[in-house]
């Protein structure tokens, strides 16, 4: 209980500010930048304000300090929630926090200058900083996944309850005219622990837009860029898993492969950009028809090859019909017509690797090409 409150509330407000740099930095580094990553960065430094506020406690009018520096305060969390808010694409609630804003700071400026007492004001303003840390955390408990966000949530709901901790204490520790930084037990833990708790908070955002990041490049490494779908790796690897099951377990599991009839005569004729475009949309209206469970990828050039986990020949046969139909398109005056061929194969005890399944695909793909196209061939 010896610690200088002063230097305590300096020293946080260095951490923050470097948090808060390094926060626009990350952001700017980036060709898209995460979604918050500005309004995060800005909330530590608000809070950086007001520390310097505190800090000149005694030169300066007790105005600027008590609406200066504790609307600050305020706008720094409301900073981080709305950065949290634009982080998930949510609609900013501008409208509520100013009103909210202005009506702390009139009710401070009442129990300042009209009916002085500092208990009122401490409760008043702790009251309404839990108000809007308490929303940010039930954004998170909605919509946070991951452990950044649930180390973010944690910090803020202990970041809440010291605040209404401090607000109800008021009445029982301070005096109508205690000092600001007059030293309690109470006073000491409430500002250690929520100065602390804003440099976890910047620690908690930072992790949440690394999770982002991270999730992008996962992205980028496993799905095709024109199509969406699955990279050849990633089906691949979807399909070795299915195997090492059937090897373990005997599920069996089936593969589609596809091929766009003709599709050199689309770019050819319509352009690439118009060939891009059709295998977009053949690749969506495929994808539309697949259960949850199983998995569709490119498997090079006009050719898509989808995972049936669990698909026996039967159920395979009727999932390769269901996109057979849906795949085909009849010729528009602005849109060429397309239509595909389909070889299916499902796993049986002769196969020795997946390579085996995948050949008996390839070769009934063959034949449904040989035997004219726009067709279904089962093995």
């Amino acid at each position: 209980m010896d610690f200088d409150l002063r230097t305590l509330n300096a020293m946080s407000g260095l951490l923050n500010v470097a948090m808060g740099l390094v926060l626009f930095g990350m952001r700017r580094s980036l060709r898209q930048p995460v979604g918050g990553m500005g309004w995060w960065g800005l909330a530590p430094l608000l809070c950086l304000g007001a520390t310097v506020l505190y800090g000149l406690d005694g030169h300066l009018p007790a105005g600027a300090l008590v609406l200066g520096a504790n609307g600050l305060l305020l706008a720094g969390a409301v900073s981080f929630y709305f950065g949290s808010l634009d982080y998930y694409g949510q609609r900013l609630p501008w409208a509520r926090q100013l009103l909210l804003g202005v009506a702390m700071l009139a009710a401070l400026a009442c129990f300042l200058w009209l009916w002085p007492d500092y208990r009122l004001r401490v409760a008043i303003f702790t009251s309404t900083l839990a108000s809007a840390i308490f929303a940010h955390a039930h954004l998170l408990w909605q919509r946070g996944r991951g452990f950044a966000a649930r180390f973010t949530l944690s910090v803020l709901l202990v970041q809440g309850l010291v605040l209404v901790v401090r607000a109800v204490g008021a009445f029982w520790v301070d005096g109508a005219a205690t000092p600001r930084f007059a030293a309690s037990p109470l006073q000491t833990v409430y500002l250690a622990t929520f100065s602390f708790s804003l440099t976890l908070v910047c620690i908690g955002v930072l992790l949440m837009a690394s999770e982002q990041l991270r999730s992008r490049f996962e992205q980028l490494a496993t799905r095709d860029t024109l199509t969406g779908v699955l990279s050849r790796h990633a089906i691949f690897q979807e399909g070795a898993y299915a195997w090492a099951r059937w090897q373990q377990e005997g599920t069996p599991f089936s593969l589609l492969l596809l091929d766009l009839d003709h599709f050199k005569r689309i770019n050819d004729t319509w352009g690439h950009p118009m060939g891009d475009q059709v295998l977009r949309d053949v690749a969506r209206r495929c994808a539309a028809q697949l259960r949850g469970a199983d998995r569709l990828g490119r498997y090079g050039g006009e050719e898509l090859l989808a995972l049936l986990p669990g698909a026996d020949a039967g159920s395979a046969l009727a999932t390769a019909k269901r996109l057979h139909q849906a795949a085909g398109l009849p010729s528009r005056a602005d849109h060429p017509g397309c239509s595909v061929s389909l070889g299916v194969a499902t796993v049986q005890a002769g196969d020795a690797d997946l390579q085996d399944l995948l050949a008996r695909a390839d070769r009934q793909l063959y034949r449904a090409k040989h035997q004219g196209r726009d067709q279904v061939c089962a093995a």
